[in-house]
């Protein structure tokens, strides 16, 4: 049981450090490209074109693949042993890149009509369109890539090397940076650079999980008889490859629901006209912030240590990781919606606000990250109420409360768009993810997977009151330092510093940090 919790506290510890560290790259080349390209015309063509393989990199290497094929896997080192595990990964590995291939070839020649289904509000700009067109069928060829990124990680997590998977965003990020450079004002098509960067980037990352595999010999095959693998074998890797796929689509809609509410944001943005698509778009990168380096380590993590527990019919320890993951992601989530809300001027101006991102281009974008960041500790506890289910091999219930979610989001987002323009369409997801949220705790309480409801509210109530009191502290940090002279970079790390020192020493006081935290882990290389 130790050990189980053990994994669980490690491998988030080891996936927020090195994901932290991802998000910092992530932050640099969010401004390179805010400078280089603005948010305008340039910038929506390159996002819109991103945004596909960038579906797939968070449904693959976040969500479905691993959803559907870790708790297989899993299972069947578990009970049949490594040996016949590591077969079926591989047959498994093979059978995709097949798929993807295939699935690569459509994408290509149906491009036109996928783009002017992202993009509707384009339709009659030709010329733009066909610039899309041009640049998607290149990035399109990183869905593949970052797909075996995301199987080859299965295994990496299982070993407790958390850190694999969690390191290749930050190749994606440092090869987009020095595309940055290749960028030249007089050329037809600006972000063509970044798109050859992107494919560049899923190539390495392949190369570089391929290379942490072989080096701790991962997918080692310790064959124990000389003979050739028995029929029964390869008919129950048939079976379970056959189980792996149908659950893999509930798995892709349910896990990444959230991604998919965001591509839909950008459809919809893409019909107010140009600039709402990059406003969206750098406004969802900051709010992702704490989602990307609390969520998906709480989801990660959380999926592997569940798919043991759940191996083992062990349902106390279950319930316990659960609740732990839960405390963890509302200590991080709450003080970060609050401090996104109350000072999104500053933290859009100094990230953004430089090169061809004006002064009209951050009050757009301002309005956009208040209404995401008011999900904020919704879109992290989704991703430590998904692997719940996942974990039991459920993808249905995810999958519904998905559908749910998605329909929501677009009633509510053609609701509000008419009246908070692009704000409406980040405000609508933030909504149905909370109401998602809701549905998954009472479905998961109901089930008896958390024992103690009140224990969840109670901390809540304490987390957001120490929240407030942080945002107090870093209001008046704010004001008496804007009666000097001092650089806005200057007094944004100074009011951050202000609010972290408070809510840690009055947290660690109380004893509100979830003591799993304090925990010394060391990292398994």
């Amino acid at each position: 049981m130790k050990n189980k919790s053990s994994l669980f506290i490690k491998g988030f510890k080891h996936t927020a450090l090195i994901t932290f560290l991802s998000r910092i790259t992530g932050f640099i080349r969010d401004v390179f490209l805010a400078s280089f390209l603005g948010a305008g015309i340039h910038s929506d063509i390159f996002i819109i074109a991103f945004k596909l393989p960038n579906l797939f990199r968070r449904i693959t290497a976040e969500g479905a693949l691993t959803s559907a094929l870790l708790p297989i896997y899993t299972l069947l080192k578990e009970k049949k042993g490594i040996v016949f595990a590591n077969n079926f990964f591989k047959v498994f590995t093979f059978r995709v890149i097949i798929s993807l291939t295939i699935l690569l070839a459509i994408f290509e020649i149906f491009m036109p009509f996928i783009i002017y289904l992202l993009a509707p509000g384009f339709a009659n700009e030709d010329m733009l369109l066909n610039q899309i067109i041009l640049l998607s069928r290149i990035t399109i060829f990183f869905m593949p890539l970052i797909s075996i990124v995301a199987l080859l990680g299965v295994v990496t997590n299982i070993s407790g090397r958390f850190w694999a998977i969690a390191t290749t965003p930050i190749i994606l990020n440092i090869c987009l940076i020095f595309a940055c450079f290749f960028i030249k004002e007089e050329e037809f098509l600006k972000s063509l650079p970044l798109a050859l960067a992107t494919v560049t980037a899923g190539i390495f990352q392949i190369i570089f999980m391929i290379i942490i595999i072989k080096k701790f010999n991962i997918l080692k095959m310790e064959i124990k008889s000389p003979k050739k693998q028995k029929s029964e074998d390869t008919n129950d890797i048939k079976f379970y490859i056959k189980k792996t796929w149908t659950k893999f689509m509930p798995a892709a809609f349910g896990g990444g629901i959230l991604q998919i509410n965001l591509l839909v944001d950008t459809i919809l943005a893409s019909l107010l006209g140009f600039g709402s698509v990059s406003y969206l778009y750098f406004s969802d990168r900051i709010a992702q912030l704490p989602l990307g380096i609390i969520g998906i380590a709480l989801g990660t993590s959380l999926l592997a240590s569940l798919s043991i527990s759940s191996a083992e019919n062990d349902a106390k320890q279950f319930s316990k990781q659960l609740t732990s993951s839960l405390k963890i992601g509302l200590f991080f989530s709450i003080p970060s919606s609050l401090v996104f809300i109350l000072f999104p001027d500053i933290i859009i101006s100094v990230l953004f606000e430089r090169g061809e991102f004006g002064i009209n281009e951050k009050y757009q974008t301002v309005t956009a990250l208040i209404a995401y960041s008011i999900g904020i500790p919704a879109f992290i506890i989704l991703k430590s109420c998904q692997p719940a289910f996942l974990a039991e091999g459920d993808t249905r219930t995810p999958m519904n409360i998905g559908i749910v979610m998605l329909l929501l989001n677009i009633t509510l987002s053609l609701i509000l768009m008419k009246y908070l323009s692009h704000a409406g369409i980040a405000l609508a997801t933030s909504l149905s993810s909370w109401i998602g949220c809701i549905i998954y705790i009472i479905i998961l309480f109901k089930n008896n997977k958390i024992q103690n409801i009140l224990i969840l509210v109670i901390y809540s109530i304490k987390i957001f009151l120490i929240s407030s009191i942080m945002t107090l502290v870093m209001k008046l940090c704010f004001y008496q330092i804007s009666t000097f002279q001092i650089h806005k970079t200057v007094t944004l790390f100074l009011i951050i510093t202000s609010g972290l020192l408070t809510y840690f020493l009055t947290c660690g006081f109380l004893r509100y940090i979830p003591q799993e935290l304090l925990k010394n882990q060391k990292l398994k290389l």
